[in-house]
């Protein structure tokens, strides 16, 4: 039965999409065309999203069908974490967010673009991709090809289920369709929080190692001597990482989206090197693979499309894609990132971090919208991240969230 539910998960995503493709490098920008045929009226609009749209429940069976990387077990230990808010809830279900928006009847109006995919406050930040680091997408994992208004309604939804407050979800509606009106309006991120990345590392390392040794407790335990053996023979193997490891640990997750699949934080240094922690993160499909798309990025070059497209820089020794006990696996130091914490920050902080979030979107998607007028958008967006919010909050209640 969990087979069936899946392919009917899988069909129902991607019966309105064009047929899946390859693609080597970041296209040079979305034709902008509107998916319904209006050609640049700037008032073909389709109705915004509403509730009757959807004709499946949004409930445990739907999200847990296409988590096919998790045994039951596991998901019912991930579920029961999924309930404890409802920004929770949604961080663990992209997938299901991807196939439940590609569900209805009439596709989402705009052009496509090269999605972030599980946009939320949390998923961007700084990151040390040449430089001092930028402000950008900090999370690839359901990043991949998709209409702009499902990235966009994915941060409106987020931004609502993570703060419940209205003047927070206007913020970033403001931002995204000012910027789309024109570049030069994109609020840009408070640099006051820019890291100081040799504190970041040093104080990194220093807090999660003693004496040479990952310390354990916790999500990090103890890898298995075949475990260490591949991560030993892969790092031999390959030169973009440093050549001596000192240690080994497995890095066990129970919540959030990647739940279930394996990682191993990597304790190693060599005379060219500092000292530092990989991550080996293991990948499943990405979110936008659940949705239309006219091409994949979930193969070899994922990461080298990905990266210059976010960041502008290729970033060769930092997030890329190795194979290991079997399994793909994606490679990142831990300590060229910097997520933000709302619960540390001040109204002011978050207000900012918001608008220039939906700043960064708004600038990747400019195109993909030329085709209607900015104040037609606004609310359309409106209307339907209030349709996604109330049926995503009804889901969460339903379940028993709390």
């Amino acid at each position: 039965m969990k087979s069936l539910a899946l392919l009917l998960v899988m069909l129902t995503a991607c019966s309105r999409g064009p047929a899946h493709g390859s693609q080597t490098d970041a296209p040079a920008g979305p034709d902008g065309d509107p998916l319904d045929g209006t050609g640049g009226s700037g008032d073909g609009l389709p109705a915004p999203i509403a509730a009757g749209d959807f004709s499946h429940a949004l409930d445990k069976a739907y999200i847990r069908a296409p988590q096919t990387w998790i045994d039951d077990a596991g998901f019912e230990t991930k579920w029961s974490m999924m309930l404890g808010t409802p920004i929770d809830f949604l961080g663990a279900a992209d997938s299901a967010f991807h196939a439940d928006l590609a569900s209805r009847p009439v596709a989402l109006p705009g052009g496509e673009v090269i999605c972030h995919g599980d946009a939320k406050l949390d998923n961007f930040g700084w990151v040390q991709a040449g430089g001092s680091g930028e402000f950008s997408d900090l999370d690839f994992d359901d990043a991949g090809a998709c209409p702009a208004a499902a990235d966009i309604l994915h941060y409106l939804l987020a931004t609502d289920l993570l703060f419940g407050d209205p003047a927070l979800d206007e913020v970033a509606v403001t931002a995204y369709v000012s910027t789309l009106t024109a570049a030069s309006n994109a609020t840009a991120i408070d640099p006051t929080g820019r890291p100081v990345w040799d504190d970041v590392r040093t104080k990194g390392v220093d807090k999660a190692t003693a004496h040479k040794r990952l310390t354990l407790g916790g999500e990090v335990q103890v890898a298995t001597s075949a475990e260490v053996a591949a991560v030993d023979a892969l790092v031999a193997s390959d030169a973009r990482f440093a050549t001596m490891v000192l240690d080994v640990a497995r890095d066990v997750h129970v919540d959030g989206g990647s739940a279930g699949l394996r990682r191993f934080w990597v304790l190693l240094e060599d005379a060219q090197h500092p000292r530092t922690i990989i991550e080996l993160k293991e990948l499943a499909i990405p979110g936008t693979e659940l949705g239309p798309h006219s091409v994949t990025y979930d193969d070899a070059t994922r990461f080298d499309v990905l990266k210059p497209y976010w960041w502008g820089v290729a970033a060769p020794s930092d997030h890329f894609a190795v194979s290991l006990l079997g399994a793909r696996f994606l490679a990142r130091d831990r300590f060229t990132r910097t997520t933000p914490k709302s619960a540390t920050m001040t109204a002011a902080q978050i207000s900012n971090m918001v608008a220039a979030e939906a700043s960064l979107l708004a600038t990747k998607h400019r195109a993909a919208w030329a085709a209607f007028a900015p104040d037609a958008v606004a609310p359309w967006l409106r209307a339907s991240a209030a349709t996604l919010t109330a049926r995503w909050r009804a889901a969460y209640t339903a379940a028993g969230g709390v």
